[in-house]
Parts: C-alpha cells; structure tokens; sequence
C-alpha cells in the first residue's frame, strides 16, 4: 500500500476565495440570485453590483439586503434597476478609479440564450463566471456551506447533485461542537498574541512556533478552548519561553462544582491512560471522552470483573470455612 494519499479526480479545486478587494456583479434577482447574495456578503467583498429590473420577480431577500440592509461592514451594494446590456455592462459599470476590474460574475437569470453569451462575455475577458444551474458554464461551483464564526464548511458535489449537498452538509453539521466557530476564533487570538510575543520571521522561529500551537491545540478539547478567556490565553503564553505546553486543567482557575468533577475524571483518565489531556490512547482525539475510550472501558471491564470474581471467590470461601466448622462442631 502507497504511503501517499490516492488522487482522486474531482475536477474542482475546493479554495477559500478571498475577495475583500474585489467588485462582484450579480445579473438577476429572483430566489438563486438572493442566496448568492447572501453568501457574497459574507465574504465581504469591496462592492456587489446587481444588475436586474425592478418588478415582481425581486426575491424578498434580495429587497431586505439591498433597501433594509443597504451595506454591511466593508461591503458596499448597489442595484441598477434595468436588464443587463450585452457587450457594455462588463465595461461600463466598472468604477473609472478600478485597476482590477470584475473580480468575477454571477449570473442567475432565466434567460438561457443571454446567460450563454454573458458567459462567452466573461471568459473572453478572463472574468471567472458563474451560471446558475449550467454546469458548462460555470469556472467554479457554489457547495452548500455551514458558517460559525470564523468556521466555513462546504459540500460540494461539483455540480452534480446540489440538492444532496446540503442533505450531507445537514449531517455533517450535526457532528461539529457547538462551540467550534468560537473556538477557532480563541485559537485565532492565541496565535496573534503569540506572534506578538515572538515575532521573530526567521525559518526556524517560525517552525517552533507552528509546532508549538500544534501541542497546546491537541491538549485542548474543541469545547475548553471556546472557553478559554483572555486570564487563561495569558497562561498558556507564559509555558513559550519554557517551551511547555499548556492544556485546559493545567490553567483553568474556576472552582465550580462542574470544575471540579471534570478535573477529577481528566486526573483520572490521565493516570490510567498516560495521556497529557486524559484523551483515549488507541485513537489520541483531544475531543473523545475518556471514559468512552476502548482501552479504558477494556480496563474498568477487566477490574470490574476481578472484582466481582474476587467477591464471588470469597463468599464461596466463607460459605466453605462456615460449613467446614459446623461439620467440626457437629464431631
């Protein structure tokens, strides 16, 4: 069996596209053009642009973002209430300051034979394209997205099967602790506070410092470092200079009854386990629960049952001594 992974041709490149700098055009806006909408301001590019007529096909949502929620935070909107125009729109309705131009376009109309020719349009410039529900037509796809805070997941069937997308995605969002958005966002903080603290640039300071946050986040469960809080950050921090890392029970000051069992069962399933964080030592997940753990249920299992056969094994010899002394006495 090969060491490496096997390539499997999807066909995408799945990607975190970045278009904070970008102007984006949206033609349409019935209920495929609103969830596109929805997903671009949340990636908070400079400018959407939407290009489609003012009439009774206007998703709802589409009004709420643009006339309710005009702009959100770094994002600016804009609708041009009339029918794209072919072979202008793409240059005229670029600011005249633009350097970059269409960072890409997203097309979500009816009209197939316009959509088409928006499309050759595009690649004849070398804009990245989107056409709603035509798969040739499209330079990249939408997946079905789960968002927590600074957590993204998408499901992508490449274009094949939308609507089992996000019967999958549903699933796997079942799966993900609640508090995995926020942790990401401690994570995020104890990673720039670090920098802060060692900012060296230099290969080797920058390895150590990978590593480092590579130990203390396998200490912590998902849930611990959503709880972590800035007493507890600093903590952590003081274990760099020493080169230790630092888990949840080794820096949280609270004395809650709730505390206070949970470090007994991690001081407990550290001892049995031998595991710094108390985690299963078969499958090493900082995110399993100890006492859920093969080798430790194994263990309880064998002590319980030497217990018992203990106890059984010594009611059989008391019975044993007690009719061994009435038979003595009965002589």
């Amino acid at each position: 069996m090969s060491a490496y992974a096997p390539v499997e041709p999807t066909g995408s490149l799945l990607l975190a596209w970045q278009v904070s700098q970008q102007t984006v055009l949206l033609i349409g806006a019935g209920t495929v053009a609103a969830s596109r909408l929805y997903h671009l301001v949340c990636a908070n590019p400079r400018k959407v642009i939407i290009v489609a007529p003012d009439n009774d096909q206007v998703d709802p949502e589409i009004r709420y973002r643009l006339e309710e929620q005009p702009s959100s935070p770094g994002t600016e909107l804009e609708w041009i209430k009339r029918p794209y125009r072919e072979h202008q729109d793409l240059d005229d309705l670029l600011p005249k300051d633009s350097k970059d131009g269409l960072g890409m376009v997203l097309v979500a109309t009816d009209d197939a034979t316009l959509s088409s020719r928006i499309c050759t349009e595009c690649r004849h410039r070398r804009i990245p394209v989107n056409v709603a529900d035509v798969p040739p037509e499209c330079d990249f796809y939408f997946g079905s997205v789960l968002r927590r805070g600074a957590l993204s997941v998408m499901v992508s069937t490449n274009g094949k099967g939308p609507r089992l997308a996000a019967r999958l995605r549903r699933r796997i969002e079942k799966s993900i602790p609640e508090g995995a958005g926020l942790a990401i966002d401690k994570v995020g903080k104890l990673r720039a506070a670090l920098r802060v603290k060692e900012p060296a640039k230099d290969p080797k300071t920058i390895e150590r410092r990978m590593q480092w946050m590579i130990r203390v986040s396998d200490l912590w469960s998902v849930d611990q470092l959503a709880r972590m809080d800035d007493a507890m950050r600093q903590a952590v921090l003081a274990g760099w200079d020493s080169d230790t890392a630092l888990g949840y029970w080794d820096v949280v000051r609270s004395r809650s009854l709730a505390d206070r069992f949970g470090y007994l069962a991690h001081m407990v399933a550290r001892l049995v386990t031998g595991q710094a964080n108390g985690s299963c030592p078969v499958d090493r997940d900082p995110d399993g629960n100890p006492f859920k753990c093969p080798f430790l249920v194994g263990m309880t299992g064998f002590v319980a049952g030497l217990a018992t056969a203990s106890s059984i094994a010594a009611v059989i010899a008391l019975r044993y001594s007690q009719l061994v002394h009435a038979s003595t006495v009965a002589r």
